[in-house]
């Protein structure tokens, strides 16, 4: 299996900075300048203009060209209720708009309402084709919505799923290597769950190679071929969950690791979309 590079992190830019300009510069320039070039954002995170502001300011602070971001943003549920997906070009549009760019490196549907998926999926395919966004693909989903996505015309570039320690998600990720399918973890760390914390295992190994538990997960990701989106509002976390060149995790350790699975997740996406 190909071991992914910390170049392959992602910040997510959710509610964690929502409505605060001064933090999200903060933390993006620490990101920008710690070597982290994919941004995700979302239309309910409210951070889509924050986020445009600041990779137009950090980046030009930093030297780097738009050639140089992946900026990363969702089609919300209310957006595909909108017309049943007709209008997911204008909104997509807007998005683009607020954060100052005029493609997309990857659209995704943020919540995968079985009633709107199709006609939303077809808009979407359609803005790939026209250029404004370079991969689309789908989060939230689960192993059935997965093999229903096989009989598609065009399949998913990326999936994005909750993933961590406690929830290895095994199928989805063979799934997803299998079909060349990049796949992407929300909650990469399970916010720090007191099991992850106090997890002897992860503790073991994070003695064996000098870092901290966080970063032990963080490269259990990468190293299983999972490409982890992780928050901060602290420009001291964005340093530290990049300092992951200096180990790498062997088989034996990837496999300890996943013993941890519980099947747990922390959000429950029955309450958002009804009917998955």
């Amino acid at each position: 299996m190909a071991k992914l590079s910390r170049s392959n992190l992602f910040l997510g830019t959710g509610v964690s900075f929502a409505h605060s300009q001064d933090v999200a510069h903060d933390v993006i320039d620490a990101a920008l300048k710690a070597g982290i070039r994919r941004f995700d954002t979302a239309p309910s995170y409210h951070t889509e203009g924050i986020l445009g502001v600041e990779l137009r300011r950090c980046g030009e602070a930093h030297e780097l060209e738009r050639g140089d971001l992946w900026v990363q943003t969702k089609i919300d549920g209310w957006q595909m209720q909108d017309g049943s997906g007709l209008n997911v070009a204008r909104h997509v549009k807007s998005g683009m708009q607020a954060l100052g760019v005029d493609y997309l490196d990857c659209l995704l549907v943020h919540w995968p309402f079985p009633e709107y998926l199709q006609t939303t999926w077809q808009n979407m395919v359609r803005l790939r084709e026209e250029g404004l966004a370079r991969r689309i693909g789908v989060c939230n989903v689960r192993m059935r919505q997965l093999k229903q996505m096989e009989a598609w015309d065009c399949m998913p570039d990326v999936i994005q799923i909750e993933r961590h320690p406690l929830r290895i998600c095994s199928e989805e990720v063979m799934w997803c290597h299998q079909r060349d399918v990049a796949l992407q973890a929300y909650s990469p760390l399970c916010k720090m769950n007191e099991r992850i914390r106090q997890s002897e295992v992860l503790a073991s190994i994070a003695r064996r190679y000098g870092v901290d538990i966080g970063q032990v997960v963080l490269r259990w990701h990468l190293d299983s071929g999972v490409v982890p989106i992780f928050t901060t509002t602290k420009q001291s976390r964005v340093l530290q969950y990049t300092q992951l060149d200096s180990f790498s995790l062997d088989e034996e350790e990837v496999q300890m690791i996943n013993t941890l699975n519980e099947n747990y997740k922390m959000y429950l996406e029955s309450y958002i979309c009804p009917g998955f």
